[in-house]
C-alpha cells in the first residue's frame, strides 16, 4: 500500500459559537465527512466568550454555559468525522478573552486545573492540540498567534482592515513568509514577487460566524 507524500489539511476559523452560521456548519461536516482530510486546523475564535468580554455591548441573552456545551458537541462532532486526523485549536483574541478574565476578575484561579479552555472543552480526551498565545502575552493585548504548515504560517494575527488583502498584506511582507490569516472574516489575498524570486502569498481565510450579530449592521463578511 502506497502512503502518499501529501497532506490535506483543512483550514476554518472564526466560527465564533454560539453565534456560528448554522447552514455554513452543516455544510463544512459533510464536507469532513467526504474529504476526510489529514489534519484540521481550527484558526483561531472557534468559540465566542462574549459573556466575559469586556466589550460594553448589551449582551444577546446566550448564557455561558450553553455556549461551551455548544462549543463540545461540534468539536465531538468532528472528531467522530475525522477519527485518525490530527486536529489543532489555535488561541485566537476571543479565546484570549477567558485567559484576561481570569486575571482580571479572579487571578487566584489563573492557571488551576479545569479553568483552561483545553480543560474545559476537554481537548486530551479528544486529542486537540491547542496551540496558545504566547505566554509573556499580557492581558490587555493579544499576541499574533500562529503555527507552520509546511512552507504556510497559519495562524491569527491582530490586523484588522476594512480591506480583507491589506490585513494580509502587511504580516506577510513584514515576515517574509507565506501565510494564512483569519480575524477579519473578510476573504483576501495578496502576493509578491521578491527581488530573489521567492512569491510570497497571503491569504485572509473568510468566517464561518453568522453575518446577523447585535454589536454590527450588515458586515462586509464573507462566508466560504
Amino acid at each position: 500500500m502506497k502512503t502518499s507524500l501529501y497532506q490535506v489539511v483543512v483550514i476554518a476559523n472564526d466560527f465564533q459559537i454560539p453565534f456560528h452560521d448554522e447552514r455554513a456548519l452543516s455544510l463544512f461536516k459533510l464536507f469532513l465527512r467526504r474529504e476526510r482530510p489529514d489534519w484540521l486546523i481550527l484558526n483561531g475564535d472557534f468559540q465566542d466568550f462574549w459573556e466575559i468580554s469586556s466589550d460594553l455591548t448589551p449582551r444577546s441573552g446566550q448564557e455561558f454555559k450553553r455556549e461551551i456545551e455548544t462549543g463540545q458537541k461540534i468539536l465531538r462532532s468532528f472528531r467522530r468525522s475525522l477519527p485518525r486526523a490530527r486536529i489543532t485549536w489555535i488561541e485566537g483574541n476571543h479565546e484570549f478573552r477567558m485567559r484576561k478574565y481570569l486575571i482580571q476578575n479572579a487571578r487566584e484561579l489563573y492557571g488551576l486545573p479545569g479553568v483552561s479552555v483545553p480543560d474545559i472543552f476537554d481537548l486530551k480526551r479528544l486529542k486537540i492540540e491547542y496551540a496558545a498565545c504566547h505566554e509573556l502575552a499580557t492581558i490587555n493585548k493579544f499576541t499574533d498567534n500562529f503555527i507552520r504548515v509546511g512552507d504556510l504560517y497559519v495562524g491569527h494575527w491582530d490586523r484588522v482592515s476594512k480591506r480583507g488583502a491589506y490585513a494580509v498584506k502587511v504580516p506577510a511582507e513584514e515576515n517574509g513568509v507565506s501565510l494564512l490569516q483569519g480575524h477579519t472574516h473578510r476573504f483576501g489575498a495578496h502576493a509578491r514577487t521578491t527581488v530573489d524570486g521567492r512569491v510570497l502569498l497571503g491569504i485572509v481565510n473568510s468566517s464561518m460566524c453568522s453575518r446577523s450579530q447585535s454589536y454590527v449592521s450588515r458586515p462586509n463578511w464573507q462566508l466560504p
